[in-house]
């Protein structure tokens, strides 16, 4: 997916990371010309320095990039999206779960913010191509020329799932060079190159949550009045509990429903009724279905109108993808229909389409259940 290595240069996405340490040290092994960017999306404040230091987006995390770059010799520019960050990602987390759907901020933040903010400084600064330390894999359709992305080799570190929202546009300009080599591999490679992020632990939290935890997080970020509280209701109507707001919980959610029955643990989240604010619990067999319909859908692999596409299926990052036929509809919307039933189908997460190791493109669970009469395209 690259033209010729010499005179091409590349900006690298600097998290301050091992990953993206390595991507531009690597990178400028090769003979590119490197240029390091820092995107700054949140502020803990001076006071949580130390305590989310480990986390992405802190000023330790801005130094640490900084350094590699002064390590490899490569420019470093750091972009303040912030405000945008607040408003694509942060706000739409809460909204999200006040409408009881459970986001997923990394898709996100990699389809409305990084990816552009990436592309137009590389445009700014001349850059060819942009490079991510992301886990997953470039190549190029040897019949349609057309740009692909893959999953990574090491299954436990694939990253393919986050990075549906990608277009052919960006796809072309877009390497991925760790997609290939296994995590620990990457870590000897840091060492190798001298690198002071080579022990520093993974990034595994949602970046702008701290150790309150997402339900504080959103109370303080709304008003009493758009999380009322509520029952807890089966299916048939008994009552078996009350509920501190529907945002506080999610499908297939089993702990912390302090239910008032015999064996609660026998019972699960099904469901939601927003206009009466009653939380549905059941038993485990009622989390289990085998159509949805999906919406915001973006193909990396175009479709040209094809009904009936039969591939595999992600609901979730760590779920196992599964067979599934999807149809096309208007507005950028998609019926899907499981070979066998999937268990906890999850409103406002990710659903990602694959073919073999190739992602097709993907979307956000929008319902369970079978399409509606007079959608189809």
């Amino acid at each position: 997916m690259t033209k010729a290595i010499k005179n091409t240069k590349v900006l690298v996405a600097m998290s301050g990371g091992v990953d993206s340490s390595v991507t531009a040290a690597l990178l400028k092994s090769q003979g590119y010309d490197v240029i390091g960017v820092h995107m700054q999306l949140w502020d803990h404040g001076q006071a949580n320095l130390q305590r989310f230091g480990g986390r992405c987006c802190s000023v330790i995390d801005s130094n640490d990039a900084r350094r590699v770059c002064d390590k490899i010799d490569a420019p470093y520019y750091v972009i303040n999206a912030q405000d945008v960050f607040k408003d694509k990602v942060v706000d739409y987390f809460v909204h999200e779960y006040l409408q009881q759907r459970t986001p997923n901020p990394c898709a996100q933040c990699n389809n409305q913010i990084k990816f552009n903010y990436l592309f137009q400084k590389a445009d700014e600064l001349g850059c060819d191509l942009v490079a991510t330390g992301h886990y997953a894999q470039t190549s190029q359709d040897a019949t349609s020329g057309l740009p692909r992305l893959l999953k990574a080799t090491d299954p436990q570190k694939d990253q393919s799932y986050f990075l549906f929202g990608l277009t052919q546009k960006a796809l072309k300009r877009t390497l991925m060079p760790l997609g290939g080599i296994p995590k620990i591999m990457v870590r000897k490679m840091a060492e190798e190159f001298g690198l002071t992020v080579a022990q520093k632990a993974d990034s595994q939290e949602i970046c702008f949550i701290s150790d309150e935890g997402y339900k504080d997080f959103i109370e303080k970020r709304t008003a009493p009045a758009l999380r009322p509280r509520g029952v807890i209701q089966t299916k048939e109507g008994s009552i078996v509990g009350d509920h501190d707001g529907l945002f506080r919980y999610t499908i297939g959610q089993r702990k912390g429903l302090n239910l008032s029955v015999k064996d609660p643990d026998k019972y699960f989240v099904t469901g939601f009724d927003s206009a009466r604010q009653i939380l549905f619990v059941g038993p485990e067999s009622a989390l289990f279905h085998k159509e949805m319909m999906a919406n915001h859908i973006n193909w990396i692999r175009p479709q040209n109108g094809i009904q009936g596409l039969r591939c595999k299926a992600k609901i979730r990052s760590r779920h196992e993808e599964s067979i599934c036929r999807v149809t096309l509809f208007e507005n950028d919307t998609v019926h899907v229909e499981f070979d066998e039933a999937q268990r906890a189908i999850t409103p406002g997460q990710a659903v990602v389409f694959y073919q073999e190791d190739e992602v097709l493109g993907g979307g956000y669970i929008h319902s369970v259940g079978p399409t509606k009469e007079g959608a189809h395209k």
